[in-house]
């Protein structure tokens, strides 16, 4: 069983745009304040089987594995905390009139998954949230030149 938690928005850009955006993970600080920091040692697009290292504000550094990329996105697991393993995807899908609208996704599983989700549930959402926003002006800044 699994806790998830998930956010959509819709972005005034293509979902190229905003895919190209979320898979440029080194870039995060400079568009989400959910993130302080990014460790990622290649160079060039985003390649499943990368391991890179996020830091939160409140929140202990975490390994993520990076799993699937395509053009709308990608997704990465992370078994950083002690009985929980994590899935999250970040992608952008295309409305058909200029805009897209993205989906942030982030499920808990194992046998502590629902205990730090008690516990952090409204820091989850908050970051998810900012993220999602962070995105949208990012995306939607570089879509306008």
């Amino acid at each position: 069983m699994s806790v998830d938690f998930r956010d959509t928005i819709t972005i005034a850009a293509p979902a190229a745009v905003a895919g190209d955006i979320m898979k440029a993970v080194q870039d995060w600080p400079s568009w989400t304040a959910s993130v302080s920091g990014v460790e990622r040692a290649a160079t060039g697009p985003l390649q499943p089987g990368e391991t890179i290292s996020v830091k939160q504000p409140k929140l202990a550094k975490s390994t993520w594995n990076v799993t699937r990329v395509d053009t709308h996105g990608f997704e990465w697991t992370s078994s950083s905390s002690p009985g929980v393993r994590n899935v999250a995807g970040h992608w952008a899908l295309d409305n058909g009139d200029g805009t897209c609208t993205a989906e942030l996704t982030l499920s808990f599983a194992g046998p502590l998954a629902r205990l730090v989700t008690l516990l952090y549930s409204g820091l989850i959402r908050r970051y998810i949230r900012m993220e999602a926003e962070g995105l949208r002006k990012a995306a939607e800044e570089r879509a306008a030149g």
